[in-house]
């Protein structure tokens, strides 16, 4: 099991759209709530605005600390170009498992924005904050 910590400012979300940040994928519970904390405590734009953290609990087998996982995600857009109906899958371990599993979601899920994501656990993706402009 991995933990996803995403930070979502609050202020800038709307309807079926959330302005959220992937900090990153983490290997315990415990591991991301301090890094959420530290960030809406410390980090520039985080500790600014309205912003609240989810840690998600990720599905993953194998995996070792400092190894890359990769996830999948389709989404579409909505009128003002921001990601909505965001659909995302498990951790892989391995990425030729993920590019099979791609092409299921894409047959199951009817999105017009596909990435598969490469990602270093207990790495912070976000290591400097955000301005608004």
């Amino acid at each position: 099991m991995l933990y996803n910590l995403i930070i979502c400012d609050q202020e800038l979300s709307y309807d079926e759209y959330k302005e959220e940040f992937n900090i990153g994928f983490f290997s315990s519970y415990k591991k991301a709530e301090e890094i959420a904390r530290y960030y809406l405590k410390n980090i520039d734009g985080f500790k600014d605005y309205n912003c609240s953290y989810e840690i998600i609990n990720r599905n993953v087998r194998g995996i070792k600390v400092g190894e890359i996982i990769y996830m999948i995600s389709g989404w579409n857009e909505n009128s003002e170009f921001d990601p909505i109906e965001i659909v995302n899958s498990e951790c892989f371990t391995e990425e030729k498992e993920a590019i099979k599993y791609m092409a299921k979601m894409k047959k199951k899920y009817t999105r017009t924005n596909w990435s598969l994501d490469k990602f270093i656990v207990n790495e912070c993706l976000w290591k400097d904050g955000f301005i608004r402009v």
